[in-house]
């Protein structure tokens, strides 16, 4: 295994064993997905900033309402990683805000706002905020019924590239006209979402995103055909072969299969695939030093933040409304 990965995956077991002992949640399935917050930070789980970010949270009463149920926990963990916690939640205050006067409130916009504040600075966030409205627009005009809130994020995203709105809309089409003959087929909108922040011809993309997906399958690995493949796709576009992405899978998936805790908080049916190393090589990818290319960087780093949206959301879908207080 890389050093790398072989680091952010002892950082997430200590996380997510830290974060288990120490934290009650409503749901397993948030431990995991908190604990990755903390290993991109490259930080430990400390339960004092965890309730005094709690407590942030609790402070401001317009946020009240879409802050205090399922997301509340992974805003709290991104805020508990900051230098400056209260400074870094004025600014998702205000990135919140702009988000409202351009998409219909929802846990969505406040989970995205948080997200969106790591790639950007607030005083900017309007200009790429209202293209992603005109961006999401225009994809809901092509397909309506596969288009959700939750496509929002990838249409935020697809803001940060130098593509036209009309040159991205191709690239999805295109993507996406390749891609739906999969058994996944309502995945292939999101997958061609992500895929467009490439600048490589929609041919050439998706036949490395199929020859990693495919490979993957002949390896005997059981994929679902979900959130997950958003960060398949994410993987697909770094400076790497489907091969060595599939043996950094292989290694990071035989390290947490070593641990039985790992599994009993995956939240997932057993033919679902281990998402937590999903997660890790997104972070790991988007911040490899070996990606020389500026803007392939900001793309992956997009690519990945909303492909981990995806699955956020899922998180926030399968858990109750409440989260018990600590």
């Amino acid at each position: 295994m890389k050093e790398l990965l072989k680091k952010l995956c002892d950082k997430y077991l200590l996380n997510l064993g830290l974060f288990t002992d120490l934290c009650p949640l409503e749901r397993d399935i948030l431990y995991p997905v908190c604990a990755s917050v903390f290993c991109a930070a490259d930080a430990e789980f400390d339960l004092a900033k965890f309730k005094s970010s709690l407590a942030l949270i609790k402070e401001n009463p317009k946020m009240l309402s879409s802050f205090r149920s399922t997301v509340r926990p992974l805003i709290a963990s991104l805020l508990s990683v900051s230098g400056d916690p209260r400074g870094e939640m004025n600014q998702y205050l205000e990135c919140y805000e702009i988000m409202r006067k351009y998409f219909t409130n929802s846990e969505h916009l406040a989970l995205l706002s948080m997200l969106f504040t790591k790639i950007v600075p607030v005083d900017k966030a309007e200009e790429y905020i209202k293209r992603g409205r005109q961006i999401y627009d225009r994809m809901k005009r092509e397909h309506r019924i596969l288009t959700t809130k939750e496509n929002i994020a990838f249409a935020v995203m697809l803001a940060f590239s130098e593509k036209s709105d009309d040159a991205l809309i191709e690239d999805m089409e295109a993507s996406y006209q390749l891609l739906k003959h999969s058994d996944a087929k309502n995945s292939m909108q999101s997958v061609s979402h992500v895929l467009a922040m490439s600048d490589e011809k929609p041919e050439d993309k998706c036949a490395k995103f199929k020859e990693l997906y495919d490979n993957m399958l002949k390896k005997g690995k059981k994929y679902g055909k979900r959130y997950e493949l958003a960060m398949l796709a994410a993987m697909s576009i770094a400076d790497f072969d489907s091969g060595e992405i599939i043996c950094d899978v292989s290694d990071v998936e035989a390290f947490l299969a070593q641990h039985k805790a790992v599994f009993d908080l995956s939240g997932f049916d057993g033919d679902e695939p281990v998402c937590h190393a999903f997660m890790l090589l997104t972070s790991a990818y988007a911040g490899n030093a070996n990606i020389n290319d500026e803007l392939k960087k900001r793309v992956l780093m997009a690519a990945g933040q909303a492909a981990l949206y995806s699955f956020m959301v899922y998180s926030m879908m399968t858990v109750a409304p409440v989260v018990p207080e600590i």
